[in-house]
């Protein structure tokens, strides 16, 4: 069982690779550093669970997989395709689908568990 209770002082964070050489992610402003950690899977597998953070900057994001993401700390606004407004923080769950885009404005760090299932990935996560 993985206990987001007890793993949320866990550390393990490690820089992910910058956002301007990800082909899902457009930077907008700012220079938004992200870094995070897999629990399950990993990147290009089916599914993946583990916890990202990011700093303030503001970034155009296309989701590679359906993702619940549930909001430890910190501040986020997002900007919908229909337009719309959305503004989280700690305890704050929200779910996107895969392809959807959205505008992400980081207010303040945040730390956020993430789950991420792509239904289309050819890489079974065997892992757990």
């Amino acid at each position: 069982m993985l206990d987001y209770t007890e793993l949320k002082d866990a550390g393990g964070l490690v820089p992910w690779p910058p956002m301007v050489d990800l082909p899902f992610i457009k930077v907008i402003k700012g220079d938004p550093i992200h870094s995070g950690r897999f629990d399950v899977g990993g990147f290009g597998v089916r599914t993946m669970v583990g916890e990202w953070s990011c700093t303030p900057g503001s970034f155009e994001y296309t989701y590679p997989g359906d993702e619940l993401c549930i909001i430890v700390e910190g501040r986020i606004r997002l900007k919908d395709e229909d337009g719309k407004m959305h503004e989280y923080g700690a305890g704050d769950t929200f779910y996107t689908r895969k392809g959807e885009v959205a505008i992400w404005q980081v207010l303040e760090t945040v730390r956020k568990v993430f789950l991420i299932h792509d239904p289309d990935a050819d890489d079974f996560a065997d892992q757990g």
